[in-house]
């Protein structure tokens, strides 16, 4: 089954059949914010659909209807405390993966975890109102938490970016009477090159009161993507390596096919060809595309990229797992030319964590031209800077995005 990211995502929220009317992009009011708030001390914040929405000036109580992003921008911003309600199952627990290899035997990793809840685990305590198998919203325990307001990022797993299930969940929290504040991460926008997640930060530090020091933030994390492109904007077309993002999910191999595949119009194709310098060795469209061994083996990429795929993909996987025998024989397998990306459970958008992908992805691609950058150290320093922790806290992080193979490797 082949997808594709909803590029008009914006308009649709705008559509709603509950609203009268379809309405042109830009600024709408929403509901006057909770009715017993003193209006001088109320603001009014311009979501990514383009609605003005009125909210506390001081918010103490935040849902958040996401997969992480939300929650990593409000601990750099210092208000995660404020989070009173979560969305995403992804918050709620550590996780385990296993797969058999070739000697019979199951190599197995465990304690992964979402950065947030690494950093946060009280996180885990709070209600979630998000469903495990399902797009569904619990919407009485949400009115029950009785938030200040609602986050929701559209593209995150929890909701997605399909047109009606958006529609949909966005009339229905806005039915309860609490102020909803719309965020649309870069698998829901029209453009595919991560530009979206610095407007998503500048909204966040909006509600919060901290424009500014969000906007830096983004600031910071671009500057990875600065240093990668400066060291790759001069390599010739004919001597960039053929890359291939590749999700080895168990879905795609229920389904008849080998593994899943990022097209020319995503976030990871423009990291992987935009900033990386690669090329993408799937030249088609669409997100998470499944395609079968031969289609694979017909790409025949000069490295692979094993992102979170519906669980952990480590290279050992594809080296050793019986079930992908027939991909034994892909050019970047026997040259081990393949690179496992941070743990990021439920990996439906990009998260602050990007930068670290970006890294991993360039050194992979061009060895020489990173050589003198250990990905092993360099993540220890993102950790730290990035969420202002210390060292052990840091080397925590890197072990619970499953990373410890970076300092095993040397790589």
């Amino acid at each position: 089954m082949t997808s594709s990211p909803i590029r008009t995502i914006a308009l649709a929220l705008l559509c709603s059949a509950l609203l009268v009317g379809c309405r042109a992009p830009g600024p709408r009011q929403s509901a006057d914010g909770p009715r017993d708030t003193p209006r001088s001390d109320r603001k009014t914040v311009v979501d990514m659909r383009g609605v003005r929405v009125t909210l506390p000036r001081h918010i103490a109580r935040v849902a958040t209807v996401d997969d992480g992003f939300v929650e990593s921008v409000m601990a750099r911003l210092g208000v995660i405390r404020k989070v009173v309600v979560t969305g995403s199952w992804s918050l709620k627990r550590s996780y385990e993966y296993r797969f058999p290899t070739q000697d019979g035997k199951d190599s197995a990793y465990r304690r992964g975890m979402s950065t947030a809840v690494y950093l946060h685990p009280w996180l885990t305590s709070l209600p979630c109102v998000g469903s495990e198998e399902s797009d569904a919203i619990n919407y009485e325990a949400l009115a029950q938490a009785a938030p200040d307001v609602v986050i929701l990022r559209v593209g995150d797993c929890t909701v997605g970016a399909t047109k009606d299930v958006v529609v949909r969940t966005t009339a229905a929290i806005e039915s309860l009477g609490i102020p909803l504040v719309v965020l649309l991460g870069p698998s829901s926008v029209a453009s595919a090159d991560l530009a979206s997640m610095t407007e998503e930060m500048r909204v966040l530090g909006e509600v919060f009161g901290k424009e500014q020091e969000a906007l830096a933030f983004a600031e910071e994390l671009r500057s990875t993507e600065a240093l990668v492109r400066g060291r790759t904007r001069d390599v010739p077309d004919a001597k960039r390596p053929a890359a291939l993002y590749l999700g080895l999910s168990a879905g795609a191999r229920q389904a008849g096919g080998a593994g899943l595949v990022w097209g020319t119009d995503t976030a990871e194709s423009y990291m992987l060809e935009q900033v990386v310098g690669a090329s993408n060795a799937y030249r088609g469209r669409g997100f998470q595309v499944r395609l079968s061994a031969e289609h694979l083996l017909a790409l025949d990429p000069d490295v692979i990229f094993l992102p979170t795929a519906a669980g952990y993909h480590p290279p050992r996987e594809l080296y050793e797992a019986p079930y992908y025998r027939l991909l034994r024989d892909l050019k970047a397998v026997r040259n081990r030319r393949v690179y496992a990306l941070p743990w990021s459970p439920m990996n439906c958008a990009r998260r602050v964590e990007y930068p670290i992908d970006l890294m991993i992805m360039a050194k992979g691609a061009y060895p020489d031209r990173f050589r003198d950058i250990r990905v092993h150290a360099w993540v220890l320093d993102f950790y730290r800077r990035t969420y202002r922790v210390d060292d052990a806290a840091a080397i925590g992080l890197r072990s619970a995005q499953w990373l410890d193979w970076t300092v095993e490797e040397g790589f």
